[in-house]
């Protein structure tokens, strides 16, 4: 089951909204992947923001955490990914996927260089390399915090909403702990290939 471009508020962390000690490293960087349109952005995420991730990712150190790197990657879809029919529910599936796939070339890229990094399902708000932590996270609250791209509230889900694309959009996150200009080389060189 794919995620929707919304998170329901029940089950997740409370990934708090204030940015003020987090830094955007790499503004809104935009791609195309296999056809479809990616954006990310990267981000050193404040000391808050920090200590919620611990849940997340349990088995990083206290150093790796500090040189945690958040990446917000969205793309734009076809259909508005607040609603739910079988075009859509499809499109979240090719999403899904396209997201993994890339995700997993650029960590394995980054863990073959000794770096780490761990690539999160949407589907599921769980990593995929890393062992599991007792907090799944939430890709929509998480990206709003660093991006500051409003949120709608529909009952007990938030829609974010891209400033160009609205509620068109698949949200996923990247995680590493790569210094951000090799983090950049590396996904150069995987869209290059």
């Amino acid at each position: 089951m794919a995620v929707e471009a919304f998170i329901p508020d029940v089950a997740m962390p409370s990934i708090k909204a204030s940015t003020s000690s987090s830094t955007c490293l790499v503004p809104a960087t935009r791609f195309v992947y296999h056809g479809s349109e990616f954006e990310y952005s990267v981000h050193a995420p404040g000391s808050r923001f920090s200590r919620e991730l611990a849940t997340v990712f349990p088995q990083l150190t206290a150093r790796q955490r500090k040189d945690l790197l958040v990446i917000p990657v969205i793309q734009q879809c076809d259909h508005d990914m607040a609603g739910n029919n079988d075009a859509i529910n499809k499109e979240r599936d090719v999403k899904l996927e396209l997201f993994i796939q890339w995700g997993k070339r650029i960590a394995d890229r980054l863990r073959g260089l000794g770096m780490w990094a761990d690539v999160m399902d949407p589907a599921s708000g769980f990593p995929i390399y890393s062992e599991a932590g007792p907090t799944p996270y939430p890709d929509v609250q998480g990206t709003q915090t660093l991006t500051r791209y409003d949120v709608q509230n529909i009952g007990c889900c938030h829609i974010l909403l891209h400033p160009a694309w609205k509620s068109k959009i698949y949200p996923s996150t990247f995680f590493t702990t790569a210094p951000h200009d090799i983090l950049v080389k590396v996904i150069n060189e995987i869209l290059a290939s």
